[in-house]
C-alpha cells in the first residue's frame, strides 16, 4: 500500500529518475552502452546493491557486487528483444509515487512498496514472458545511492501515461492553480539585511542531465519540468511564507503529481520515438 509522506521529504525524485531516458537511448538510439555505465556510475560516489524478489532472465548470474551497472546488459538486452514489436508503455516506465497517489504503479504489492519507499521506479517488462525488473534507489548518504533491484515473474502492465503535448498543458494548469502561492513564497523578505531573499533556489541544482538525440518535445518537456521543480523547492524552502498551511498543501501536491506525471510521459515519448527511428 502507498502512503502519503510528508511534501517536504518527498516532493522531488532522486537525481537517478532519468536512467530510463539513457536506457532507452541505449537499446534503441545511438548511444554507447559505456555512456549508460558512466552515467549509472556517476551519481553517487558510492553504490549498494540488494537483489530481491523472483528469479528473471534478466538478472541471471548477476550479483550485488558487481553493482548497479551489472544489472544494465539484461535490462538492454530485453529491451531490445521486445521493443520492436510491443508499445513502449509495455515494456519500459517511469513509475512515481507522488505523496499519496499511486496511479502509475502497477498492481503488484512489491514494486508499490519500492517505489513508495524511494518515490520512483524504473519498470523494464518483457511483454512475452511477463517477467520485469524493478529498480529503486534512495539516498542513505549524500554521497551513497542504495538501489534496489527487484525481479517479477507475473507483471502486469503499469498505466500508460499522457502524451506530452497533455502534460505540458496539464503542467502549466497547475502553474496557473499555485500562482499567488509562487508569487508570495518568491516576494523579498523586508525584515532580512538589505531586503535579500532568505530562501534563494539555485536554479542550476534543478537542471535535469539528459542524454543525446532526444526529440525537441521531451527536451521541451523536461526543462518545463525543471522550472516546476524549482517553484517547488523555492515554496518548500519557506514555509512560513504566503498562503496558510491548510491551503499550500493541496495546492503543492497537485504541483508535486503533475509535474511527476510529466515525468512519466517524457519518458514514454522518447520511448516512442527511439523505436519509430531504430
Amino acid at each position: 500500500m502507498v502512503m502519503s509522506r510528508p511534501l517536504t521529504r518527498s516532493a522531488a525524485l532522486s537525481p537517478a529518475w532519468p536512467l530510463p531516458l539513457f536506457l532507452l537511448r541505449t537499446a534503441w538510439g545511438d548511444q554507447p552502452f559505456d555512456d549508460l555505465t558512466r552515467y549509472v556510475t556517476g551519481l553517487a560516489d558510492a553504490h549498494l546493491v540488494e537483489i530481491v524478489g523472483e528469479p528473471v532472465a534478466a538478472l541471471e548470474g548477476v550479483s550485488p557486487t558487481a553493482g548497479p551497472t551489472g544489472v544494465l546488459p539484461g535490462l538492454v538486452t530485453t529491451l531490445r528483444r521486445a521493443g520492436r514489436s510491443h508499445p513502449v508503455p509495455e515494456t519500459l516506465s517511469l513509475l512515481t509515487a507522488a505523496p499519496g497517489d499511486s496511479s502509475s504503479l502497477p498492481p503488484d504489492a512489491g514494486i508499490r512498496d519500492d517505489v513508495s519507499e524511494a518515490g520512483w521506479g524504473l519498470l523494464v517488462r518483457d511483454p512475452e514472458t511477463r517477467e520485469a525488473v524493478c529498480l529503486t534507489c534512495v539516498h542513505p548518504h549524500p554521497d551513497v545511492l542504495r538501489w534496489r533491484v527487484r525481479g517479477v515473474v507475473d507483471c502486469p502492465v503499469a498505466p500508460q501515461p499522457d502524451g506530452p503535448s497533455a502534460a505540458l498543458s496539464s503542467l502549466g494548469r497547475a502553474v496557473l492553480e499555485a500562482a499567488e502561492l509562487i508569487e508570495r513564497s518568491a516576494l523579498v523578505d523586508r525584515s532580512a539585511p538589505s531586503g535579500v531573499a532568505t530562501a534563494a533556489v539555485d536554479l542550476h541544482q534543478h537542471v535535469t542531465r539528459v542524454p543525446a538525440g532526444l526529440p525537441p518535445r521531451v527536451l521541451e518537456l523536461v526543462d518545463r519540468i525543471d522550472r516546476v521543480e524549482a517553484i517547488i523547492s523555492l515554496a518548500l524552502a519557506r514555509p512560513g511564507v504566503g498562503v496558510d498551511p491548510a491551503t499550500r498543501e493541496p495546492v503543492l501536491r497537485r504541483l508535486v503529481a503533475v509535474k511527476d506525471a510529466a515525468r512519466r510521459a517524457a519518458v514514454a515519448a522518447a520511448g516512442d520515438a527511439a523505436v519509430r527511428a531504430g
